[in-house]
């Protein structure tokens, strides 16, 4: 009996080590660790060929632009700025017919008209597309002057309007071209010499001065590449100085960057 116990227990270590060393001699070295197979979806949804839900795109892209930062951080930048590297400043110069309010109770005394002005385009500033080149303002010189008499008795008279103007414009599309209204103020420096036979008199003096008008502007580029741009003007302006109202109608022509 105990020979045969010896026996079937032995026989019993022998089978249990060939099924354990069975699964062991089926996997190479080089093969990786066999793992449970994981679970399957539960459903379509989890499928990259099931419905999707809608989503609206667009919501993160305004939820950070809206976002502030407290840490000094920038954050979101407009780049409303970078297909357009203009300066958005130009120089002009002025020349058209200038007619001047007759003091003899005419209509008025024509006259030539001159002048230069520098032009920012101060809506660049601003983070609205619209506005970029609507708005801008110009430094203004324009001079004119009359001279009436006789050989014994002439008087000769300059006038200087300095003036700070801003203006909107309404572009024409997408073009470089537009309308526009313009109102601003500053000073008219007037300037006065009466002659008679050889002794002069010099009388000079300054009032506020309105200025106010419409006009065309046009910037078109001058080359394919870079901000060289031709600055043109074509307006009509009126200057109250006082209880005189001066009119201007001409144009202007220069460059813009």
């Amino acid at each position: 009996m105990r020979t045969a116990s010896v026996k079937t227990w032995l026989l019993r270590c022998a089978l249990g080590s060939l099924a354990l060393s069975a699964p062991a001699l089926a996997q190479d070295e080089d093969d990786p660790y066999a793992y449970p197979d994981e679970e399957p979806a539960n459903d379509a949804s989890d499928s990259y060929d099931g419905v999707r839900p809608k989503v609206d795109e667009a919501d993160d892209f305004r939820r950070v632009s809206e976002q502030e930062y407290d840490d000094g951080e920038d954050g979101f930048k407009p780049l409303s700025g970078l297909d357009d590297p203009n300066l958005g400043v130009a120089m002009e110069f002025i020349t058209g017919a200038l007619f001047l309010d007759s003091p003899r109770g005419r209509a008025a005394e024509t006259r030539l008209g001159l002048g230069v002005r520098a032009t920012w385009e101060y809506g660049r500033i601003l983070d609205n597309e619209s506005l970029r080149e609507a708005l801008w303002a110009d430094v203004r010189w324009t001079f004119g002057g009359t001279s009436d008499g006789t050989d014994f008795i002439q008087g000769k008279t300059h006038l200087h309007y300095f003036t700070i103007a801003p203006a909107y414009e309404l572009k024409l599309g997408k073009s470089d071209f537009g309308f526009f209204a313009q109102a601003g103020g500053g000073i008219a420096y007037t300037t006065s010499t009466i002659t008679i036979d050889t002794v002069e008199t010099k009388v000079s003096g300054s009032k506020p001065l309105l200025q106010y008008g419409v006009g065309f502007r046009g910037r078109p580029r001058l080359t394919s590449s870079g901000n060289f741009r031709l600055a043109f003007r074509l307006e009509a302006m009126g200057y109250r100085r006082g209880y005189h109202n001066d009119f201007f109608l001409g144009g202007s022509l220069g460059t813009a960057f």
